[in-house]
């Protein structure tokens, strides 16, 4: 998906600026813990090998990914420090996880069993990261309270004893450390994965890589901070709470796309499919070479502006698949100007996210293939 060409003669680009993206790593990295950069999702949105190779050569200690396919795409394109799958990889790719040299998240203890067997039967020992659930509900095994707690930490020594296995990490989600008012759960969150963590210390088995903090917790929990965190939406400058805000974090993505025509309307005219926008007077619009398939939202419809020629237009009508229009009446517009959909300079990831009814992680992902990633500031 990534590229290093210039913006000069696409239709619509993604600009990802290298220099935002060590910035951020940067504030994750001063807290003293080592730090594994999330690179699901390609990056969310962003490149994940560009990404990952430029984080590897400033000192990212490891990467976390969602699957199996985003891990070797990874280690193909020649990254070399330790990758945790995050998600579910199935119990018969255990060679290729030892081959690759990959860590696998382990949610259960029959998923556990499983690999192991696969492991043995291919002589290959498999790294694994152990994930407790430990408030979220999701995947893990059951740490919600002293008494699963404690039943967890046996469930962890027996996965120590099956042979194909090494239990390298030990970690756990947060379900709502960007709430403020849901505090008092994530310090419940984290007795729990210390009560495990205390038992197994006790009998000698504290697996190297404790690990609890994302981003959330990076920015405002300093007391999960254990031998690593991992850092996610806010390497890329983007907020876990998805509310608007220019510090510390430094936006990585900005969307761009250009003029295609300017056109004159008459007054009663309506713009787009359903006729949703009309022209209350003569009026100028132009047309830009963006739309729902390039990842700029349908339902932004009406409702956004853009940044062309350092002023704010607003977006009419309804976004099409390949196409927007804006309001340019008064400006000096030509075709070929260059328009700040979101990013830097324009609409913030959180402020297109409010008006879309979703988090700014969507709306960085949903930024599709066919729009090349333009890498910036990626000397030194």
């Amino acid at each position: 998906m990534g590229s290093t060409s210039s913006g000069a003669t696409a239709r619509t680009w993604a600009e990802i600026d290298l220099g935002a993206l060590l910035e951020n790593f940067n504030l994750a990295q001063a807290n003293g813990r080592k730090v594994m950069c999330i690179l699901k999702a390609d990056a969310y949105g962003h490149g994940a090998v560009t990404c990952g190779r430029f984080l590897e050569a400033h000192g990212a200690d490891a990467f976390g990914v969602a699957c199996l396919s985003e891990a070797v795409e990874l280690r193909r394109a020649g990254l070399t420090r330790p990758i945790l799958i995050l998600g579910y990889t199935a119990p018969q790719e255990a060679a290729t996880l030892a081959g690759l040299g990959l860590s696998q998240a382990v949610p259960d203890e029959p998923f556990a069993q499983e690999l192991a067997g696969q492991a043995r039967r291919a002589g290959v020992r498999v790294s694994v990261h152990v994930k407790l659930d430990t408030g979220m509900s999701r995947l893990g095994i059951p740490a919600q309270g002293p008494q699963q707690a404690s039943e967890a930490a046996r469930a962890v020594e027996r996965l120590g004893d099956l042979g194909g296995l090494a239990v390298d990490g030990l970690f756990t989600h947060f379900a709502a450390a960007d709430t403020p008012e849901e505090d008092s759960f994530t310090v419940w969150q984290l007795e729990n994965y210390l009560l495990v963590l205390e038992e197994l210390t006790r009998k000698g088995l504290r697996p190297g890589l404790c690990h609890t903090s994302n981003s959330a917790c990076i920015l405002s929990h300093p007391e999960t901070q254990l031998d690593m965190v991992r850092e996610g939406i806010m390497l890329y400058g983007l907020y876990p709470d998805s509310l608007p805000r220019h510090e510390p974090l430094h936006p990585v993505m900005t969307l761009k796309s250009r003029i295609v025509q300017v056109r004159q309307l008459p007054a009663g005219a309506t713009v787009s499919y359903g006729r949703t926008w009309q022209a209350s007077a003569p009026m100028t619009c132009a047309v830009v070479a963006a739309g729902y398939a390039d990842g700029y939202p349908r339902r932004l419809s009406n409702q956004a502006w853009v940044l062309l020629n350092g002023r704010r237009h607003p977006q009419i009508g309804r976004v099409c698949m390949d196409m927007s229009m804006l309001d340019v009446t008064g400006s000096d517009v030509q075709r070929g100007d260059e328009v700040v959909l979101f990013g830097q300079g324009g609409m913030s990831l959180e402020e297109v996210a409010g008006l879309v009814g979703t988090i700014n992680y969507e709306i960085a992902c949903l930024v599709t293939a066919r729009v090349p990633r333009v890498y910036l500031n990626g000397q030194g």
